[in-house]
């Protein structure tokens, strides 16, 4: 729930410059209201005036606008055996993103350390810059709790109940909110991306295993883990690693699309299209049209975002998803529903995480005592 600040952050974001009459318009905030919110907005560097150029009577109104380079976030993507670490500004702009190794296998601590090692090198830039850090925000694999702070249950990564949220902010000195990354991706496309021009989208992720993230932003808006990778396709088909049997995604994700090409050195980038030349291909997109056309039909988004190597399959693939995907779909849904691919520039895992923590420390209720903070040892 927006508080005062919130909401006009949230409308500078979204709308651009705006003057404080069209604030209160839109904010249905009293326009005594709107004028302290801003003052304090102003005088802490987060908010910038222009005068209006289209007025030839009387005083020029001022529109406001966000100072997006004003203060940012840390984000921290941890995805199947990488992480990748960037601060980002106000308006989602990153800046160098840096990234690293780890084995899935290897002890939660010494993964932790990793992406602990990698945001230091970041937070250091930033403070190089003099660029006031908010919060952290990291996208998961897997199911996060309530409170955002623990990874529940990742069945890609195996991790079971792991307090992220506690051991980034003992290490790093800063607030920190955790989101399952599918999730995480899907809100970032809503916000920033192509998706604000719709309000519900779902967020599709191929990568070693396939995941989605549903957005709504509209009336009643939420944002919630979709795990389409585990529906059974094929109930009496090979065993899953969540325990189930015959889940699409042991058909459709990197390992199984591998196998059916037969080249195991092949680049991620071109798994789809290869896979698209073998015998086994009509069966697996079967399976994918069902669960992607029963998960539109339940949820009805009106957009689908084709992320991670969804994102670089061929054109060929995109016509056939368009066309074969709508007549499984209500025809009011049809007429409403777009598919498109992710328009969220480099690395979207990281972008999603960066959302997350703009949305917790920023956009939600104002950025508080926190932005008096910078990376702990830096001087104001």
């Amino acid at each position: 729930m927006r508080n005062g600040t919130g909401e006009i952050l949230t409308r500078m974001r979204d709308a651009g410059p705006l003057s404080r009459a069209e604030l209160s318009r839109q904010t249905r905030i009293s326009s005594a209201g709107v004028t302290k919110i801003i003052a304090q907005l102003h005088s802490s560097g987060l908010v910038g005036e222009r005068e209006l150029q289209e007025h030839s009577v009387g005083r020029p109104p001022v529109a406001l606008h966000l100072n997006a380079d004003a203060c940012g976030v840390l984000a921290i993507h941890l995805g199947a055996g990488q992480a990748q670490v960037a601060v980002f500004d106000l308006m989602l702009n990153a800046g160098p993103v840096h990234s690293a190794s780890f084995d899935l296998s290897d002890p939660i601590d010494s993964i932790i350390d990793v992406a602990v090692t990698l945001s230091r090198e970041v937070m250091q830039e930033a403070h190089s810059a003099r660029l006031k850090i908010l919060g952290v925000g990291i996208g998961v694999p897997g199911s996060v709790d309530p409170t955002k702070r623990i990874n529940i249950h990742s069945v890609l990564a195996g991790w079971k109940n792991v307090p992220f949220a506690q051991a980034f902010e003992a290490a790093l000195g800063l607030p920190v909110v955790i989101e399952h990354n599918a999730t995480a991706i899907a809100m970032a496309e809503a916000r920033y991306g192509d998706g604000r021009e719709a309000e519900s989208i779902l967020h599709l992720f191929l990568g070693q295993g396939l995941g989605a993230g549903f957005a709504q932003t509209g009336p009643g808006e939420r944002c919630s883990p979709v795990e389409i990778g585990h529906v059974a396709v094929n109930p009496g088909g090979p065993p899953c690693r969540c325990g189930g049997h015959g889940c699409l995604e042991r058909y459709f994700s990197e390992k199984p699309l591998r196998q059916i090409v037969g080249d195991p050195g092949i680049a991620r980038a071109d798994l789809v299209a290869a896979a698209m030349n073998t015998n086994d291909w009509p069966t697996i997109y079967e399976y994918l049209l069902q669960t992607v056309s029963t998960t539109v039909t339940l949820l009805g988004p009106e957009r689908v975002i084709l992320g991670g190597d969804l994102n670089t399959a061929p054109d060929a693939f995109l016509e056939d998803f368009r066309r074969d995907l709508a007549p499984r779909v209500m025809p009011q849904q049809r007429e409403r529903l777009k598919i498109e691919r992710t328009s969220l520039p480099g690395a979207a895992g990281v972008s999603g995480a960066a959302c997350v923590a703009l949305e917790s420390f920023f956009y939600t209720a104002g950025p508080a005592s926190s932005l008096n903070r910078l990376y702990p040892g830096a001087t104001a």
